[in-house]
């Protein structure tokens, strides 16, 4: 199940992104900084355990980032990130930005689910304030995706009045 995080969620967080900091697949987030960003955190629970997470950053206009995306490896190839992706991605929906991006090795998995790559130095250089951090700093090796939510938008109200003309017939 799927749900926002709550306070006491902070240190199970925290424990999990670990797993993926100390080999440099996520970047590190302190205590401190989970509990002051907590509403911005979706995590997955399954049999009472925290299993998966991420979180929504904004903060450079109309830009949203999806990060901290981690999955527990006992329950890797489950679909459990996908669906965290997904949950993000409606919540991402909710708000006035017009696209999200992420910085990432599942390139597979988020092309699936509709991102593109394009060149890191599109992205506004206040980004990369993170990468101070990050044990790749020098060598960055992530590619950075976007997905348009002003094009998920309009679809999705076309959508919307394909089904309503239907229904009124």
């Amino acid at each position: 199940m799927i749900r926002r995080a709550k306070y006491h969620d902070a240190e199970f967080i925290q424990n999990l992104i670990r797993t993926f900091s100390e080999t440099g697949q996520v970047l590190f987030r302190s205590l401190d900084e989970i509990r002051e960003n907590i509403p911005d955190f979706l995590v997955y629970e399954k049999n009472d355990q925290i299993v998966g997470v991420c979180s929504l950053r904004r903060g450079w206009g109309r830009l949203v980032e999806l990060r901290s995306l981690g999955v527990d490896p006992r329950y890797s190839g489950q679909g459990i990130g996908t669906k965290m992706v997904e949950a993000s991605l409606k919540n991402a929906l909710s708000t006035d930005c017009d696209t999200l991006f992420v910085l990432t090795y599942a390139v597979s998995m988020f092309e699936r689910l509709g991102f593109s790559i394009i060149d890191k130095e599109k992205l506004p250089h206040k980004v990369w304030n993170d990468c101070n951090a990050c044990l790749h700093q020098e060598n960055c090796d992530e590619t950075a995706m976007i997905l348009s939510l002003v094009s998920l938008r309009k679809k999705s109200a076309v959508q919307m009045s394909s089904t309503a003309t239907v229904s009124a017939v």
